[in-house]
């Protein structure tokens, strides 16, 4: 590839990042002091995510003040960039900024062949990388650098984030009545709209293209695959059922699919784009978690209402999403796995196992009245008896009380109070 052509695209990069940078209304994000302790040593971080949830910018942060260079490849004018250009990518590096320690690569899964050049670099720089997949770190890479790397992943805003984005001091000491009010009015909107950054500049049609794009760019073009159509049918399937157990072979007869195998292979390929997630029932059998019903989640509230229905009819499954992509969201930093629990009478949407031990279990339900107390109550209570849990809660859009049932102190939380002092 031309070298020409690799200087002007680094070079209209490095100002549009710097425009970014200093326009913008940059925010602290959750993980950012972990990645930048991590990368030191090892030597390589990944980070990984949805896109657009702004995985670039926070890897200029990361090596802001410091000697790096960086290209983005998610780039149609490097489109024809091969395995053997990455040195004369190397070369122009050297000649725009001489010496550097290191290296940000957006987007590189895009380059085949990448892991290699990676592996060659890895002894003389510092590098991070980002990516849209899940598949990021490949087998091969991993074994290069035997466990020399660092991964994380990268979500859109979470409701901290978002309320600091609003400039919206929720670390206000003085809980006052305006102050309760406020807050409440910014999480019911943060529930409809999500956080992506770029939903707040170009509105909820933004949304509704980043999602074909992912099918596009991420699932159909990388893993080439012929049945589009049906794939983002079954995306927007997922996406209208969210908080829903759902079952492969339903849905391949829903949408006239012969192999319920093809629906599985869909939904992984959803979940390495970062478009979804699914949570396993809990079982200390490894086979009935995997033959269960898969509950299904999408990765950001604003992807979900801008294809679903309205929030007011519906204020349960969107409170219930975001609770569950804040506790995914967790889970890469403590280090624990979710699933739900059902014993075919009662269910309980989250349980918390960290190691060998399940810690905590959640229920969440917009409003806890009379009319649903049983069935959230008994849900919760039966899941912490059966798996010997002492901790239990109950998340609710305001609600803040303590319930004492069966021996049990089951603590009623606002969702801000989980969503923020997580």
């Amino acid at each position: 590839m031309n070298n020409n052509i690799i200087k002007k695209v680094i070079f209209d990069q490095e100002a549009l990042i710097k425009e970014k940078l200093e326009n913008n209304n940059i925010i602290n994000r959750l993980g950012f002091d972990k990645c930048k302790k991590t990368l030191a040593s090892p030597n390589v971080l990944l980070l990984s995510g949805l896109r657009r949830a702004g995985k670039s910018i926070f890897g200029h942060l990361l090596l802001k003040g410091s000697k790096y260079a960086s290209i983005n490849f998610d780039d149609e004018r490097l489109i024809s960039f091969k395995t053997e250009d990455f040195n004369s990518l190397l070369e122009t590096f050297y000649s725009i900024y001489g010496d550097f320690e290191y290296l940000l690569f957006d987007e590189i899964q895009n380059i085949k062949g990448w892991e290699l050049f990676i592996n060659r670099l890895r002894e003389k720089y510092k590098i991070v990388i980002t990516g849209s997949n899940a598949n990021l770190l490949s087998g091969d890479l991993a074994t290069h650098l035997t466990g020399r790397y660092s991964d994380y992943v990268l979500f859109p805003m979470n409701f901290a984030e978002y309320l600091d984005y609003q400039k919206f001091d929720y670390k206000d000491s003085k809980k006052t009545t305006k102050y309760s009010g406020e807050l409440s009015k910014h999480l019911n909107e943060y529930l409809i709209d999500g956080g992506i950054f770029d939903r707040y500049k170009f509105g909820q049609e933004f949304v509704r293209n980043l999602i074909t794009s992912i099918i596009t760019k991420d699932i159909v073009v990388r893993y080439n695959l012929q049945f589009a159509k049906e794939l983002e049918e079954l995306s927007v399937l997922l996406i209208n059922n969210i908080t829903s157990k759902v079952s492969a072979n339903k849905i391949a007869k829903h949408l006239g699919i012969k192999s319920s195998n093809t629906i599985r292979e869909y939904i992984n390929y959803l979940e390495k784009s970062f478009l979804i997630f699914t949570l396993n029932k809990f079982s200390y059998k490894l086979t009935e978690q995997q033959s269960s019903f898969k509950k299904v989640y999408c990765i950001d509230n604003g992807m979900a209402s801008s294809i679903r229905f309205a929030f007011s009819e519906d204020a349960g499954r969107y409170l219930e999403n975001a609770v569950a992509v804040e506790l995914k969201r967790l889970s890469y930093l403590k280090n624990y796995e979710m699933f739900y629990w059902d014993d075919y009478k009662n269910e309980c949407d989250f349980i918390i196992k960290q190691g060998a031990k399940i810690v905590k279990a959640y229920q969440v339900c917009s409003n806890l009245d009379e009319s649903n107390m049983k069935r959230e109550t008994q849900g919760l209570i039966s899941a912490m008896k059966s798996l010997s849990i002492k901790d239990g809660a109950i998340i609710t859009l305001s609600q803040d009380k303590t319930i004492e049932m069966e021996g049990f102190k089951i603590k009623v939380m606002p969702a801000s109070e989980l969503m923020i002092e997580c």
